[in-house]
């Protein structure tokens, strides 16, 4: 933050210390001014701007105040006006349709004063849009970044090179950018002008953009980058959008910022956008001898057959592996591994997977729960070594059961046999790999104790990190280089857990619950053996972390109105009744991930989706004796469902027919009555 000894800028002072905080803010002016004297004999009149982004932590009081300016630095014949009502006169004829930029500053630190005020455009909805956000735009459509070569600035984005043209004077380092807006040459108009940058699957770039010689963009998850080109076209957009006069920036109302990153598609590896955009570049000649010229003629040649027979490759692989594929070859990889999952089973546990952070698998001994993990590490090619099955043991009882702990005697870390610790590394290491966890029998041991940090982790979204000491420690401990205090869980990891419901396991609290999708397998028909075999060779092409993330989508809450209803109503009942038992924000929020990832034209639909969710999401949570939970389940002497649950499903039959739901309440009503409690 910037100090300045400001002459006539405060009342009854002669200088004023200012402070100058970073970033651009966008403002509105109010037609409103006031008399003021700087000075002793100096007239002077206060205006007024409203922030519509935000401004920094200091300046948070602004958005209620506003921050004030000085008529005489306007450019305006500040001494020909006479009075109050002039001064308002010529806001309303100089400002009136447009917004402002400026850089918020404090003043004895306690006014909030505005400094280099900017005229800026104005927007078709400037009058209703709000909650603006500012996004970095480097280059201009007259003067592209890097002369238009996007490929470079691609480079520089990935590689963690200094991009030219952002500064402190326009980007406050305590804002997090979702995306950032290259300029590029159009190629005769088949291409650009613009160009987003964003991390992939609803990331963010860190905050301390500026660095040393430029500004600077990393992923605040590690997630890999992702591009779109942005459509001029689209009017309701650009209608939205306020671009800077002079500033390398523009400010979207945050309403509308999914909207440029929906089309997001992964970076290629090579760097190379405008290839994957199917752009061809005529090289510059090649001045060489003659003889060299002949050679690199012919490699020139060669390569070209190579990439042509490579795309063709990659064309085939793509047509191959879209998702729709992906679920039939799963689906055609149980069977071929001697398993009888149904269908629906297995499109449930793949939009889970990719859905939640934690799937739980149930069903009775022997039926192929850990045989489903791995026969979906093998459809999405995984090595073993990165489908790994952990076998919990009874006599866990922290994390370091699981990780391993410092052995402060001899100042080293000693990782556990599970060899977690060590895989976590390599996980953090290779971001484009996915990898697969099984905590094999994970009731075994109180899952609360052992997985308390993994709960955390899930829980935290944006600091996804396991600790394996205090980071304090790590100068003293001999080996921290090969094993660092925290460990950053990318979403290249996948946690899957195997149950057993028997006297000898324990029952897991609605703290991990909430927290997973728990599914319970059902066991197919002997009938169908013969349609099934055992090959050990299943031949699948392996699917990358990037490309596993273009299956997942991610945004804003989209239920509709009948089915927040549906969950209101089913929370009511659960609260009339006494029980502990309750719908939170957390898992309306899953539940919704669960159905914005159903894939279209698959043989599962959003009704069903809603049913197994239910079953999956919300019953788990519920059980204790019959006297707690009569209201809520029972049925009639004819078998059918009674209760407040089966009342709602049959208010909200429109939204589901709720079948597995019902199937699951008949169990547990049979439960209370012969054992007069349900689990």
């Amino acid at each position: 933050m910037a100090y300045v000894n400001e002459p006539f800028s405060g009342e009854d002072n002669n200088f004023a210390i200012v402070k100058q905080a970073q970033g651009k803010v966008l403002g509105r002016l109010r037609y409103e001014v006031k008399s003021s004297m700087p000075s002793a004999g100096v007239k002077d009149y206060r205006f007024f701007a409203d922030p519509l982004s935000p401004v920094p932590s200091e300046y948070e009081n602004a958005v209620k105040f506003g921050f004030t300016g000085f008529m005489s630095r306007l450019d305006c014949k500040f001494d020909k006006i006479k009075n109050e009502e002039e001064a308002v006169q010529f806001l309303k004829e100089n400002y009136k349709d447009c917004l402002v930029t400026f850089t918020p500053a404090l003043r004895n630190n306690k006014f909030f004063v505005l400094d280099d005020l900017q005229k800026e455009g104005k927007t078709l909805f400037m009058d209703t849009d709000k909650d603006y956000v500012p996004v970095p735009v480097f280059g201009t459509v007259e003067h592209p970044v890097f002369g238009g070569n996007i490929n470079k600035f691609c480079f520089h984005m990935k590689e963690g090179k200094p991009l030219p043209g952002l500064s402190k004077k326009y980007w406050d380092n305590e804002m997090e950018p979702e995306f950032v807006i290259a300029t590029m040459k159009t190629y005769e108009g088949k291409i650009g002008p613009y160009i987003i940058f964003a991390p992939l699957y609803n990331d963010v770039f860190n905050s301390e953009v500026i660095g040393e010689g430029g500004a600077y963009f990393k992923s605040k998850r590690n997630s890999a980058l992702g591009y779109a080109l942005y459509d001029m076209q689209n009017t309701e957009l650009k209608n939205h959008v306020l671009r800077c006069a002079k500033s390398p920036l523009w400010f979207i109302p945050r309403e509308y910022l999914p909207e440029f990153r929906k089309n997001l598609k992964p970076v290629p590896q090579d760097g190379d956008i405008l290839k994957d955009l199917g752009i061809e570049i005529i090289h510059d000649p090649i001045f060489l001898p003659a003889k060299e010229n002949v050679l690199k003629i012919e490699e020139t040649l060669a390569d070209m057959v190579k990439n042509n027979n490579k795309e063709n490759e990659i064309k085939t692989e793509d047509k191959k592996y879209d998702e729709k594929d992906f679920i039939k070859h799963l689906i055609k990889s149980s069977k071929d591994m001697g398993f009888l999952y149904s269908e629906k089973d297995l499109i449930n546990f793949h939009i889970s997977m990719k859905s939640s952070r934690l799937v739980i698998l149930s069903g009775m001994s022997g039926i192929g729960k850990s045989g489903l993990v791995r026969t979906y590490g093998k459809a999405l090619g995984l090595p073993k070594e990165r489908t790994v099955l952990i076998p919990v043991r009874p006599s866990w009882m922290d994390d370091g059961d699981l990780l391993g702990y410092v052995d402060m005697k001899n100042m080293i870390y000693r990782p556990a046999d599970t060899g977690l610790s060590e895989l976590l590394i390599d996980a953090e290491k290779n971001p484009e790999k996915l990898y697969i966890i099984c905590f094999d029998e994970m009731n075994l041991a109180r899952a609360e104790h052992y997985f308390a940090q993994f709960i955390s982790v899930l829980e935290n979204e944006e600091e996804m990190k396991i600790r394996l000491y205090n980071p304090s420690l790590a100068t003293r401990i001999y080996n921290s280089n090969q094993y660092p205090p925290e460990i950053t869980i990318g979403n290249n990891i996948m946690f899957v857990g195997t149950v057993n419901v028997d006297e000898s396991t324990y029952k897991f609290s609605d703290k991990i619950l909430d927290r997973s999708n728990v599914i319970t397998l059902k066991q197919g028909k002997f009938v169908n053996l013969s349609n099934v075999r055992n090959s050990k060779d299943i031949n699948s092409r392996e699917i990358s972390a990037t490309e596993f993330n273009t299956f997942r989508k991610t945004g804003d809450i989209e239920l509709t109105e009948e089915e927040l209803k549906f969950l209101d109503e089913l929370n009511d009942s659960f609260y009339e009744s006494g029980i502990m038992c309750g719908i939170g924000f957390r898992v309306a929020k899953q539940l919704d991930n669960y159905l914005k990832n159903i894939p279209d034209k698959i043989n599962f639909t959003r009704k069903e989706g809603i049913d197994v969710q239910t079953v999956q999401r919300i019953l788990t949570k519920i059980h204790g004796s019959s006297q707690q939970l009569k209201t809520l389940i029972d049925h009639d002497e004819e078998g059918n469902l009674t209760g407040k649950i089966a009342q709602v499903l049959d208010k909200y039959k429109n939204i589901s027919m709720f079948e597995e739901t019902r199937r699951v309440l008949k169990e547990k009503s049979g439960e209370l009555k012969f054992y007069d409690y349900t689990l």
